[in-house]
């Protein structure tokens, strides 16, 4: 297909930079793209070397292909403005959803925290029964030892009891002694005198 006028004058215009229509058209990412070069425009080469005549070497542009080119450009133009509003419509999305991970990150922290809670509270609760089955012990210890002390109080008042009883017990086998003793003696006496009235019978 023949090139429009203005395919045409774009064509002019690479060529004044240095870049290929068919190096672009082959290899979009070419290496001054990919490298981020910025295009550049040098007034000294456009300017006009005789000031009478048309010496300029500008490529030469009708008005209506102009006003297309001018045109189609405000259309991409509105075209990025576009993609603009939407990169920001999806940068707003992604930084709403990371409120709402930080919301389910705190909501996380606080259920953690209610359980941590629940868990304080029961051991506190067993804490709370180990301190009654230690005052129940504590009760029975000295319910045992009030036992302890009645049975004491007992054998303190029996010791004097039993201090009598066994000094009259003494008492008494010390008398049972001296009988006998005595009974032995006047045994022994008998015995004696009837040897005696014996022997002078002889």
């Amino acid at each position: 297909m023949p090139k429009t006028k203005l395919q045409t004058t774009q064509d002019k215009l690479r060529d004044s930079v240095g870049v290929s229509s068919e190096n672009t058209k082959n290899n979009p990412h070419s290496t001054t793209e990919s490298n981020h070069q910025p295009l550049v425009f040098n007034p000294d080469d456009y300017l006009a070397k005789d000031l009478f005549s048309d010496s300029s070497i500008l490529p030469r542009v009708t008005k209506v292909d102009a006003d297309k080119a001018i045109q189609s450009i405000s259309e991409k133009r509105e075209t990025l403005r576009l993609i603009g509003a939407n990169l920001q419509l999806n940068t707003d999305v992604y930084k709403t959803g990371s409120l709402s991970e930080k919301m389910n990150q705190a909501n996380i922290v606080y259920q953690t925290d209610g359980i941590n809670t629940q868990a304080k509270i029961v051991d506190f609760q067993k804490a709370g029964v180990n301190l009654q089955i230690a005052q129940s012990k504590l009760y029975q210890t000295q319910e045992k030892l009030t036992h302890q002390n009645i049975e004491l109080q007992g054998l303190k008042s029996e010791t004097p009891l039993r201090q009598a009883y066994w000094k009259a017990k003494l008492s008494l086998i010390e008398s049972r002694i001296a009988q006998v003793e005595l009974a032995k003696f006047q045994l022994d006496a008998k015995i004696g005198a009837i040897e005696s009235e014996s022997e002078s019978i002889d």
